[in-house]
């Protein structure tokens, strides 16, 4: 084999290699991205239960988001709850804060929200008058009969559900 030819036979398994590379890093990316939304979604399913499970007259439900903690630490992690005609513009000073705190000194992660306790932390003086609702505890309530609404933070793409399932 001459030189010429030997040259760019190792360019070509140097290039393979390095699509191959970046693929499999891009691969890896997508799944842990579709994860975690995958958690984030079943966090903002127990966060809604647990609003329909305290306070009565709920019939339309919009969970915002997860946010995390602020940088040093402090707070919990939460996520905004909008609640009946609230539910129906995301702008409303009705809006429950419902999060989770954690003082076993622990980094805060979404899992949190299936590990502790959750309770609604902020809120606006007259809210359950204005949207409808009493607090009024009951666990064989379901989200049977409430139309939920869930903010996504990463819009999965068709590649992306097929890596998941391909797990």
């Amino acid at each position: 084999m001459n030189k010429h030819k030997k040259s760019w036979l190792i360019f070509g398994i140097i290039l393979v290699l390095l699509i191959g590379g970046i693929t499999v890093g891009y691969v890896t990316i997508k799944q842990s991205q579709a994860k975690e939304a995958e958690k984030i979604h079943e966090a903002q399913e127990k966060v809604a239960l647990y609003v329909v499970q305290h306070y009565s007259g709920v019939k339309k439900i919009k969970v915002a988001k997860y946010e995390k903690a602020n940088w040093v630490g402090a707070g919990g992690d939460y996520m905004d709850v909008y609640i009946n005609s609230a539910a129906n513009d995301g702008n409303s000073k009705y809006v429950l804060e419902i999060s989770y705190y954690s003082d076993d000194g622990t980094d805060h992660t979404v899992d949190k929200f299936f590990n502790h306790k959750l309770s609604v932390t902020g809120w606006y003086p007259g809210y359950q008058k204005a949207l409808g609702i009493k607090q009024n505890y009951n666990t064989s309530r379901s989200l049977d009969n409430v139309d939920v609404m869930y903010e996504r933070w990463y819009e999965p793409q068709i590649w992306d559900i097929l890596l998941i399932s391909s797990v």
